[in-house]
Parts: structure tokens; sequence; C-alpha cells
């Protein structure tokens, strides 16, 4: 029996990278686990093999960004498999990486609604049930980005550093509840999103250089890695609130390396 055994996550951005290494450490460790993105080829994959490792997987296709489907993200999932403990906000949209004077609105207001008030929506879908059950695990995925200015990337550093700040606010509304609610920065992983900045123009982008560069000096890790860190931020056992935390961190890496073995 993992430590998870009895315990439901959803975990958006689950078709790819990030998401779906955690959404596989999860389910590994016994929690019923609920893939979300648009796009449903990727996500039925994902589906299918934690089914075939033994796991519990349900594909639900949903835009972060829409109330309604948001709210039939957290319906879906009561039930097939009753009500959320745990929510990893991974979801998230890189682009537009562009000079802002020349940026398109339409896509820069989407990259927000995507990376804040996606992270927002779902959280407030799952947060009322949490709080009534007295207990619940909330991560969400950060980047260098939220405290780190990039010319060209407005829109992702602006998310980024709100989607910090609503974590450490909210962790204050949390405090005695039951529930917690930390921000996760990763670093650098191997996913298509970070092959997607390479390809920007340092024109446009100026930072693409530095990611270019640490492709090629092998820095790019594995997200299964990564995976680890949120794990342990959303298992019963950690006490975790209101912290910003970072997978460079030795610190943190020994502490996680402690209670999960690589």
């Amino acid at each position: 029996m993992g430590e998870l055994t009895g315990h439901v996550a959803i975990v958006t951005g689950a078709g790819r990278g990030l998401g779906r290494a955690v959404a596989d450490r999860l389910a590994r460790m016994g929690a019923a686990v609920v893939l979300a993105s648009r796009n449903a080829p990727e996500l039925d994959d994902v589906a299918k093999a934690i089914k075939r490792a033994g796991g519990k997987a349900l594909a639900q296709t949903a835009d972060i960004a829409d109330e309604r489907q948001v709210q039939e993200l957290v319906l879906a999932t009561e039930r097939w498999v009753g009500p959320a403990t745990i929510l990893v906000n991974n979801a998230g949209m890189v682009d537009p990486m562009v000079p802002l004077g020349r940026s398109n609105a339409a896509l820069w207001l989407r990259s927000v609604a995507i990376n804040v008030g996606g992270t927002y929506l779902a959280t407030r879908a799952v947060l009322p049930g949490m709080l009534d059950r007295g207990y619940g695990r909330i991560v969400t995925i950060s980047s260098g980005a939220a405290t780190r200015p990039s010319a060209g990337w407005t829109a992702y550093t602006a998310g980024k550093a709100a989607v910090a700040m609503m974590t450490r606010s909210l962790a204050l509304e949390l405090e005695g509840t039951g529930v917690t609610a930390n921000a996760f920065n990763p670093g650098y992983m191997d996913t298509e999103m970070q092959e997607r900045i390479r390809r920007t123009s340092s024109s446009d982008f100026p930072r693409s250089e530095e990611y270019r560069a640490a492709q090629s000096e092998g820095k790019l890790k594995d997200p299964k890695e990564p995976a680890r860190g949120v794990t342990y931020l959303v298992l019963p056992s950690t006490q975790r609130n209101g912290e910003a935390l970072e997978w460079s961190d030795d610190g943190f890496r020994r502490e996680v390396d402690a209670k999960l073995p690589g």
C-alpha cells in the first residue's frame, strides 16, 4: 500500500512533461489521478500507461482557463472516485515571447488567463471541499521567472509572480485548517516547453540563448526528478505551508531523498 492510497489527485497540464511525470509518480504511490489538459490524445496515452502499471487514472479534457470546464473537471473527479485531496496546478503557457510593444493582446491576455486565472479557478473549485473535510494539499508549479525579470517575457513573468504571491497569501488563509499550499520551481527540464523556448529568436527573447546553453551543457533534467519534489509536498506527512521551494535547493532535495529515494 502506498502512502497516497485512498487519495484523489487532480493534475493539470498532465499530458506531457512535468505534469505527466507527477501524475505517474502519484499513481504509483497509490493515488487515483485525474489528468487534465486540452489535448485529449496525450491524456489518453498517459492514462493508459498508468493503468497498465496497475494505477488508477481518468483523462478529463479541460481548458483550465474556462470556469465551466474546471467545474466539470472537479465534478467528474467526484463522480469517478471522490473529492480531490490533492491539486497540482501545473498547466501553463510560455508564449508570447516577444517585446511587449509588439505583442498580440489576445495572446498576452490568454497567457495570464491560463497561468493565473487557471490556477485560481482550479484552486477555487477544490478548496471549499478541502476546507470542509479539514485536509488538502495544493502545489502550484512556479518558475525562476517569478522573481527574475526577462525582456520579451512580460506575460509569463507577470503570471508566475502573481501565482507565487497568490500561493503565499492563500497559505495565510489556510493556517490551522489542515490544508496546505506551496509553490515549487522545478528548474531546467527537458520538456517540449523548453524546446519551444529554445526555438525563439534571441532578438525577441534574449534569454533563449541561456536555455540553448543549458541544453548543450547537459543541464536539462528529466522531469521525473523534480516530480519527486512535487510528490513530497502532497504527502500527508509533509506539513510545509506557504513556501516557495526550488528543486535546485540542496537542502530540500536531501529532505525529499530521505522520504522518497530516487
